[in-house]
């Protein structure tokens, strides 16, 4: 799924707990779905590629339970 330019998109990985993300021409901003009035986040675009390549190799799994 790619973004929309300004247009909320939400995002859930359980249900639960819902993030919208929104592609403006400078930023892109993200908030709480449940709250959407509590705050917004912004990242400028490099930043928002630099987080979502951490992602995509791992950089932000929690770590395994050896036990």
């Amino acid at each position: 799924m790619s973004l929309q330019p300004n247009v909320w998109t939400k995002y859930s990985s359980n249900g639960n707990n819902c993030v919208e993300v929104m592609l403006t021409d400078d930023e892109v901003l993200v908030r709480n779905s449940h709250r959407p009035g509590a705050g917004t986040l912004s990242f400028t675009h490099a930043e928002w590629d630099s987080h979502t390549q951490g992602h995509k190799l791992g950089v932000f799994d929690l770590p395994v339970d050896p036990t």
